[in-house]
């Protein structure tokens, strides 16, 4: 029972609702409250979520869950409950979860205040670096090899940073590095607003923070993907270069399902006027969209029946509910236990009759961005050995994840809610490594260079 559209998210902390400049005082919550919305948010990830147990023992989580209940003694904002809770959404290791703060319940230090660091970090070796430096950078910070900030060791600080996101470790640690400044004062003392960078010499500088506005413009310019063109195609002599960006479709117009389904006819369609024998199809900066993008091109490049995905499914009276206020009554769902996760196997896909599949040779680049669909699309030709895989391991999407999502809000502070209730299980099954390997490994730099791809495509046997 495959998933037909899968989200394209980069897990982490979000805020939403008024303008960052609004100074509305946000409401307290009495710890009656506070431990009502504590005790639901249990209730939900125990009863609702598919697999809460991926990454901590049902003990482990009841010890997390205490923990937040004991310390919840006095009134609060919702923003203090937020800050304590973002371990639970963690720990599901659900690259699809998300917590979201409405910007006015926001404290006004967190979103007027310049409390957070203007720096992104970077990991060489057992050494970090300073990654990217928001507006003007001093010129000793690149000689920095940062241990620790504000007299916190950053390994610390990284620990507590990877917690303020979701998704699985390695995939935190990640986004703690890459948006350290933007994470920060969820992970320390939210009052700074100058930061002391110390290095492992002893070297030491001191700079102001800025705002929340700032670093919010920063991650929505690194999110603005340049793909004015969903799938493309270029001749190289006798090799095609497909670059499939983005799987994203709309309703209607050019980036429809058929649209997109016609570009890719019209692709095939030159490919076989081109006379190409090899092929590459290029999702290493594809983040997602609808898996009926990536099984369309599959039917172009192979030919025999292959191995769709595996799910699991929980049933719960709060999806049951969700699913009926979008007009859907699946009563089979309906008429399982409570509690019950569902198991639906493999399925057996035959590609559909298409005009012109190609028969040469295909290779698949993956790279640090392929998450979601894609990373669907990339698995099932790795698991069903439909071409082989060359690239970067990718980051943020792994083969085995959660998805269909299950969403609310806590009945008093409002935070908003949501995470998986199918468990996606890759056709070859589950492994102790849960991450999608290139065949070939490439270098950054192979990675950028058109015809260094060119050439270890054609030398793949």
């Amino acid at each position: 029972m495959r998933s037909i559209t899968c989200l394209m998210f980069t897990a982490v902390i979000h805020f939403t609702g008024l303008s960052l400049h609004a100074q509305t005082s946000p409401a307290l919550f009495s710890p009656a409250e506070l431990q009502e919305d504590l005790n639901h948010l249990r209730h939900l990830i125990t009863t609702v979520h598919v697999n809460p147990y991926s990454e901590l023992t049902p003990v482990q989580y009841d010890s997390l869950f205490n923990h937040i209940s004991a310390s919840l003694k006095d009134s609060a904002t919702a923003t203090d409950l937020f800050k304590k809770i973002r371990p639970v959404l963690a720990r599901l290791s659900d690259e699809h979860a998300q917590l979201n703060l409405k910007t006015e319940l926001l404290d006004p230090i967190y979103r007027s205040k310049p409390v957070y660091p203007p720096f992104t970090l970077k990991k060489e070796g057992n050494t970090y670096r300073i990654g990217y430096w928001l507006g003007n950078a001093p010129p000793s910070y690149k000689e920095l090899q940062p241990v620790s900030i504000n007299g916190m060791p950053l390994e610390k600080l990284l620990r507590q940073c990877a917690l303020a996101t979701t998704g699985y470790p390695d995939q935190r640690m990640a986004t703690a590095l890459h948006r350290f400044g933007y994470l920060y004062p969820w992970a320390a003392d939210a009052q700074a607003t100058e930061f002391t960078i110390t290095g492992a010499t002893g070297q030491a500088i001191t700079v102001p923070g800025i705002g929340l506005k700032e670093w919010e413009t920063f991650l929505a310019a690194q999110q603005v993907s340049a793909c004015p063109e969903r799938v493309s195609y270029t001749r190289h002599g006798t090799t095609g270069y497909i670059n499939a960006c983005s799987f994203d479709v709309q309703p209607k117009g050019k980036y429809s399902v058929d649209s997109i389904r016609a570009t890719v006819d019209g692709i095939f369609e030159q490919i076989k006027l081109d006379g190409v024998n090899r092929l590459i199809i290029d999702v290493s900066r594809n983040e997602g969209g609808s898996t009926a993008v990536g099984d369309y091109l599959i039917s172009y490049i192979y030919r025999q029946p292959y191995l769709s995905y595996q799910t699991n499914w929980k049933r719960s009276d709060e999806y049951l509910k969700l699913l009926r206020s979008w007009g859907f009554d699946n009563a089979p769902y309906a008429a399982e236990p409570v509690g019950k996760v569902l198991h639906f196997a493999s399925d057996r896909i035959t590609p559909e009759s298409v005009p012109n599949p190609f028969k040469g040779k295909t290779v698949v680049v993956i790279g640090a961005a392929t998450f979601s669909s894609a990373m669907n699309f990339a698995t099932l030709v790795k698991d069903n050995n439909i071409a082989p895989l060359m690239g970067q391991t990718p980051v943020n999407g792994h083969p085995t994840s959660f998805g269909e999502m299950f969403y609310t809000n806590l009945p008093h502070t409002q935070l908003f809610v949501r995470f998986g209730v199918k468990e996606h299980i890759r056709p070859a099954g589950k492994t102790p490594d849960n991450n999608l390997h290139p065949d070939l490994p490439l270098t950054d730099a192979q990675m950028r260079d058109i015809n260094t791809l060119i050439r270890k495509a054609r030398a793949i046997p």
